[in-house]
């Protein structure tokens, strides 16, 4: 690992939907220091929202091709949509393929939101997304099909006729919509799946007022692809309200 001037402690990579003006800004945010990152764009002309986030995940290994050589520990996939359209089953087979014929793990974000949710204990989640409702839908149905309870779930925007509708939804009062509906809510973990919203500022907030712990589709996915890749945790450790990741709050504003 390590062997250029940068990534001392690993490199790993990133595949995110083409217009996602979030993930990777977030994804380095997560990211201990000597780790770097790069990143590949998922891309379709598919109109359709469905069929545009189901062909991310079809044509995954031309897209992770576009890295030709470079050395990287491991992949995350920072796309919730495709798995809950496609199914669990069927897209954690490809990806063991993938995985197989590339040499390194490739990690989706709801296999890693599942993966963080067992290690926390979690039985229990409140979900919110920034989908439309056919995709809020499609959501719930897997959270419950991988043997969660869901107390609760509801969309910043329902009525949205695209899924890349979510990158203009504001943060700020995104925040405000999610406390006012779990205020009073309780479950063992509080879930903001779709990676597309900017979450961490409303982690960060959320986390010291709700009495469960609040993750991201993002958070998750950079906490299991740096587990993957077998780098060291200990800048990032866990807290009791950051269970996962800890330490990445004071450079929010960075931005």
């Amino acid at each position: 690992m390590g062997d250029g001037n940068y990534g001392r402690h690993g490199t790993l990579g990133l595949a995110t939907p083409q217009a996602n003006p979030t993930a990777e800004t977030e994804f380095r945010a997560l990211m201990p220091q000597g780790v770097a990152s790069a990143t590949v764009r998922m891309a379709s002309e598919e109109p359709d929202p469905g069929a545009r986030l189901r062909s991310y995940f079809i044509n995954i290994s031309q897209t992770l091709a576009r890295f030709d050589t470079l050395a990287m520990q491991a992949i995350g996939l920072a796309c919730t949509g495709s798995t809950y359209l496609l199914g669990h089953d069927a897209v954690e087979a490809s990806l063991a393929n993938v995985s197989a014929h590339r040499g390194q793990p490739v990690v989706s974000a709801a296999a890693a939101i599942e993966r963080a949710l067992a290690h926390i204990g979690a039985h229990s989640i409140a979900l919110i997304c920034p989908y439309p409702q056919w995709l809020l839908a499609a959501a719930d149905q897997h959270w419950q099909a991988r043997g969660f309870e869901v107390i609760d779930h509801f969309s910043l925007d329902p009525d949205q006729g695209d899924t890349r509708a979510i990158y203009a939804l504001s943060p700020e009062a995104a925040l405000e919509r999610i406390r006012e509906r779990w205020q009073n809510r309780e479950a063992d973990a509080y879930l903001i799946t779709g990676t597309g919203l900017p979450t961490l500022r409303i982690v960060a907030q959320l986390s010291e007022t709700l009495p469960g712990p609040v993750l991201s589709s993002n958070l998750c996915l950079a906490w299991a692809t740096l587990r993957e890749a077998g780098i060291d945790l200990r800048e990032r450790g866990p807290a009791t309200s950051m269970p996962l990741l800890g330490g990445w709050q004071s450079g929010i504003e960075r931005l």
